[in-house]
């Protein structure tokens, strides 16, 4: 038997084997979670289509209110409820004195292919073909919280053409995720001599009471 080694304290020993077991299932444990995380990554839906939950049709608006003789650039928000995201589909943009004459009158938000008779005409309507009840805008759209800007530089309202309905499509469907929040800045590029609102439509549709995942 071997001589001249310290004694060995049983207890101690017993210890250390424990807190050797207690770090084995500690790993174990941590692998499990692991495991777990990966399963949940590969579960999630990779597309909107693939998100669990009722589609429920919805309009957001933004107002914006746009100061009589002015060309400063304002700003609205629209805030995504908890209750699901929101996937938008497509943008309408409006625009409505807010003054007389001709209160209360919605307008395309652009001259672009605006049909006009010219003022030496002389119509009448008091004065409808001289002032038109219209705007002209530049627009910048944005993904608060995500640092996402729609363009790269701000675009003409133009986009939203008349003859469209006022309606652009978007090349693909863009889902703000709950709680996010869309903030439309518009600048108008003619004085306009009369207060006004620019009104932004958010065309889509919510996704709500989904079971197993949410964005």
């Amino acid at each position: 038997m071997p001589t001249g080694l310290p004694p060995v304290d049983p207890q101690k020993l017993i210890n250390a084997l424990m807190g050797q077991q207690r770090r084995i299932e500690g790993l174990e444990k941590g692998i499990d979670e692991m495991k777990a995380l990966i399963r949940a990554v590969n579960d999630a839906p990779k597309f909107i289509e693939e998100i669990p939950g009722r589609r429920v049709p919805y309009f957001a608006t933004i107002d914006i209110i746009i100061a009589a003789n002015s060309t400063a650039k304002a700003e609205g928000t629209y805030s995504v409820s908890t209750d699901g995201p929101f996937v938008c589909t497509g943008i309408a943009m409006f625009f409505q004195r807010t003054v007389a004459p001709y209160e209360g009158q919605w307008g395309p938000a652009s001259t672009y292919d605006l049909k006009m008779a010219p003022a030496s005409q002389q119509l009448g309507f008091n004065f409808l073909f001289d002032t038109p009840v219209v705007g002209s805008f530049d627009v910048e759209i944005a993904e608060s919280g995500a640092d996402r800007n729609w363009q790269n530089n701000p675009f003409a309202s133009a986009l939203f053409s008349q003859e469209e309905g006022g309606v652009y499509v978007l090349p693909a469907s863009n889902l703000f995720a709950r709680a996010g929040v869309v903030t439309v800045r518009v600048t108008p590029t003619l004085v306009q001599p009369v207060a006004g609102k620019v009104q932004i439509i958010l065309l889509g549709y919510k996704v709500v009471q989904g079971d197993t995942y949410q964005p």
